[in-house]
C-alpha cells in the first residue's frame, strides 16, 4: 500500500559479468516518479522517530567524511534530502547547503521545520549549475535511482573539479547478505539496484569519477525506533512479534526508548569518489 515498502520485492537478476544486482522494473519511469512524488514518510511512527533520531547517524556520517575533505565553507548539494535532518546536521560546518527531494510531502517538511533550501524534484530535472559543488551527499538513496549511471554522470558535472560525491548504499556482497538470502532486509520493492563495493566503484569509474575512501559502518538506533523498524521489515515474522511483544513493556519506562542499539553487523558502507582535477 505504499512505495518505501520492506520484504517486497520483484525478480532479482546478476549480470554474470560484473556482479550487479537489479530488480525487475513493474512501473514506467513517469508511474516510479509519480510515486516517488507522492511517497509518505510522516504518517507512521517510524517517520516522526526519523526526524528525532536521524541526526545521531549522520553526525557519525560527518565524521567519515572528515577522513577524506575539510568540510568547513563547503557548498553542499545533498541528494534525496528527505526531511532535511542531515543538512541541519552540516550546517555547524557551512550554511551554503541546499538538497534536492521527490518526496513533496518530505521536502516540504524539510522547508517547514528546517527552513532549507530544497528543490522538489529527481537528479534529471533538477534546476542545478554545473561545477558548483564542493561536496554531493547521497545517504542511502543510489539504490533507488532508475537510472544510476546516468544520474551519477549528471552530478559529476554539478561538481567543481577536486570535489566529492559521498555515497552510503548496504553491500548486497556481505556475508549477513548471504546468509539471510531472500529474506535480507535490504530487498525491498523501491531498491531498483544493489551494490557492492565493487560495482559501485565501477559505476562511479564508468561516469568519470575517481574512487578516494571507502569505509565499512555499522547503524544504531534508539530502542524504539528498532521496536518499530523490526515490523517494517518483517511484519508478519512470527519471532519478530515476540521479541516486539517483550520489548514494548521497556518502552514505557522512562528513558529506556532512547538508550541507543548498535547492530553489531557492518552491513552498509560510505564511498568517497572524486571529479578530477584536469
Amino acid at each position: 500500500d505504499r512505495f518505501s515498502q520492506y520484504s517486497l520485492y520483484g525478480d532479482l537478476y546478476k549480470c554474470k559479468s560484473c556482479g550487479l544486482i537489479t530488480q525487475k522494473l513493474e512501473h514506467t519511469v513517469d508511474e516510479i516518479l509519480t510515486l516517488l512524488k507522492d511517497e509518505k514518510y510522516l504518517d507512521e511512527a517510524i517517520g516522526g522517530l526519523n526526524i528525532e533520531e536521524k541526526g545521531a547517524q549522520f553526525r557519525k556520517l560527518i565524521t567519515l567524511m572528515k577522513r577524506t575533505r575539510v568540510l568547513e565553507g563547503a557548498r553542499l548539494l545533498d541528494v534525496g534530502t528527505n526531511t532535511g535532518v542531515f543538512l541541519q546536521e552540516f550546517k555547524s560546518y557551512s550554511e551554503n547547503v541546499q538538497g534536492i527531494e521527490p518526496s513533496e510531502e518530505a521536502a516540504t517538511t524539510a522547508r517547514e521545520l528546517f527552513g532549507h533550501k530544497i528543490e522538489n524534484t529527481v537528479i534529471a530535472e533538477a534546476n542545478l549549475d554545473d561545477g558548483k559543488f564542493d561536496i554531493i551527499t547521497m545517504w542511502d538513496v543510489i539504490e533507488h535511482l532508475y537510472d544510476p549511471r546516468n544520474d551519477l554522470e549528471t552530478l559529476y558535472r554539478k561538481l567543481k573539479q577536486g570535489g566529492v560525491i559521498f555515497i552510503t548504499t548496504h553491500d548486497v556482497s556481505d556475508w549477513f547478505a548471504k546468509i539471510m538470502g531472500s529474506h535480507y532486509p535490504n530487498y525491498m520493492y523501491q531498491h531498483f539496484f544493489h551494490f557492492s563495493h565493487k560495482t559501485l566503484t565501477m559505476i562511479l569509474e564508468m561516469a568519470g569519477f575517481h574512487v578516494v575512501n571507502l569505509i565499512r559502518f555499522g547503524k544504531s538506533w534508539s530502542l524504539g525506533y528498532f521496536h518499530e523498524m523490526l515490523f517494517k521489515i518483517w511484519p508478519e515474522g512470527k519471532l519478530i512479534l515476540v521479541v516486539r511483544m517483550l520489548i514494548k513493556p521497556l518502552l514505557r519506562i522512562p528513558g529506556v526508548p532512547q538508550l541507543q542499539i548498535t547492530i553489531p553487523i557492518r552491513n552498509f558502507f560510505i564511498i568517497a569518489a572524486e571529479r578530477p582535477t584536469e
